[in-house]
């Protein structure tokens, strides 16, 4: 008999100013992604749940834990540029909140989160968590069973942060700069494995070679 695997997605997308380049093509590439979750959708086996949060200077919830069929089109009122970049304060408040939601649920087999931070810049605009704090939580969470944390960013200032907090090697991917569509492409393919029992982890592109 298959396992009923319930997969929690939760995308934390950049929305600072220097985003105001790509963002129209992040927006339609992020609801490419939602249709096929929808598309591969099995309520019964394979139930997926889908968080959209932004963040510049400020976080922003926009969808929360909504099951993928009831997901509504993100449009340029829910995801436009501008401001700062909170980076740590959209990682420890992703990371606390989805903990106070499913943390007790998450083993990997029955239940799995997959927080993705996707992010064209580095630390410049926090006021809630510092690299201390990130550091504490990614040390407490990020091995735990069934719980996945990645970053996928392209700015090196952004890769210094992540390891200056001891963000695990293997869930850091850099992407060029205009590749932002390809980029989210394997975070969906990363996402449907988890989802489908086919890796228990997220691993980037890199770490597969």
């Amino acid at each position: 008999m298959t396992q009923k695997h319930h997969l929690h997605y939760v995308l934390v997308a950049d929305s600072s100013g220097s985003m105001a380049g790509q963002i129209n093509e992040v927006r339609e590439e992020i609801n490419i992604q939602i249709a096929k979750l929808r598309d591969e959708s099995d309520p019964e086996l394979r139930p997926c749940t889908f968080t959209f949060r932004t963040f510049n200077s400020k976080m922003k919830n926009v969808h929360v834990n909504l099951p993928i069929h009831k997901v509504p089109k993100i449009k340029k009122k829910h995801y436009e540029a501008e401001g700062l970049t909170a980076l740590y304060d959209a990682i420890g408040s992703s990371i606390v909140t989805m903990d106070k939601m499913v943390g007790h649920r998450l083993d990997g087999i029955n239940e799995s989160l997959v927080i993705i931070i996707f992010s064209d810049g580095g630390e410049n605009a926090s006021k809630e968590f510092d690299a201390k704090k990130i550091s504490a939580l990614l040390k407490e969470h990020q091995e735990k069973p069934g719980f996945n944390i990645a970053f996928v960013g392209c700015d090196p200032a952004s890769f210094q942060d992540m390891r200056s907090v001891e963000f695990a090697a293997d869930r850091m991917w850099h992407y060029e700069k205009g590749a932002e569509r390809q980029a989210l492409y394997s975070v969906h393919k990363n996402v449907s494995n988890i989802r489908f029992n086919l890796q228990t982890k997220f691993c980037t592109e890199q770490s597969k070679d």
